[in-house]
């Protein structure tokens, strides 16, 4: 009789707990995520940093290898080719190699697409005069003068622009992840902290990249 009134009470009892031990272990749970946001770093201000960082050496690597009067890749690094599905960086969709001192080649990846690498260049405010080798295109670099010093100039402007939008995208994630944070009941006034953080950042690194352009615009203009 014990044994079959416990097996009888057993599965009510279990029902019961279960119920009411499931709600309250759900709070347990978040009570304890909360518990452990604080002693977290919503955004790893570090690794951000350091992508902000790598941003800033392409863009310092760029203009280093950037020659006045000189035939070099990083020249045409910011033309866009207008393609049929939209535009794409020249640097993706075809190979750009120095032929000698005082020319570019450029070799499509795509067999038919030189026309519009060819089309691209021209536009590209450069001051380029490309020209079409079978399917190939060929970049004279024209020797230094002050037109061609002032193009090249205006030129740099596109490079820093890339790096601009390379660190801003590196905020926004930063910026996603503390988002995602903030819904976890963190404190509005650590959210703030938190954001000003970010900015300052990624203030500081468009700063230096406008830096090393103004620099590279100095050594163009006494070239």
């Amino acid at each position: 009789m014990l044994q079959r009134s416990l097996s009888q009470s057993q599965p009510i009892r279990m029902y019961a707990s279960k119920k009411k031990g499931g709600k309250k272990s759900g709070k347990q749970s978040e009570e304890e995520t909360e518990k452990r946001d604080p002693d977290e770093d919503p955004v790893d201000m570090d690794k951000m940093e350091k992508h902000m960082q790598v941003r800033l050496e392409r863009l310092s690597s760029d203009l280093q290898a950037l020659r006045v009067g000189r035939a070099n890749p990083a020249l045409l690094n910011s033309v866009r080719v207008q393609l049929k599905g939209g535009t794409a960086s020249l640097t993706d969709i075809a190979l750009v190699t120095v032929k000698d001192a005082h020319n570019l080649l450029v070799i499509p990846n795509t067999f038919g697409e030189h026309t519009l690498i060819d089309t691209s260049i021209r536009n590209a405010g450069l001051g380029l005069n490309p020209r079409l080798d079978k399917n190939a295109v060929i970049v004279p670099v024209p020797k230094t003068t002050k037109e061609s010093r002032d193009k090249l100039i205006k030129s740099l402007g596109g490079m820093a622009e890339q790096t601009r939008v390379q660190i801003r995208k590196v905020r926004h994630d930063a910026m996603r992840q503390l988002k995602a944070a903030a819904k976890a009941s963190m404190p509005k006034d650590e959210v703030r902290s938190w954001e000003k953080d970010i900015q300052t950042a990624t203030d500081k690194y468009i700063a230096k990249a406008e830096e090393l352009l103004k620099a590279k615009a100095r050594d163009i203009e006494q070239a």
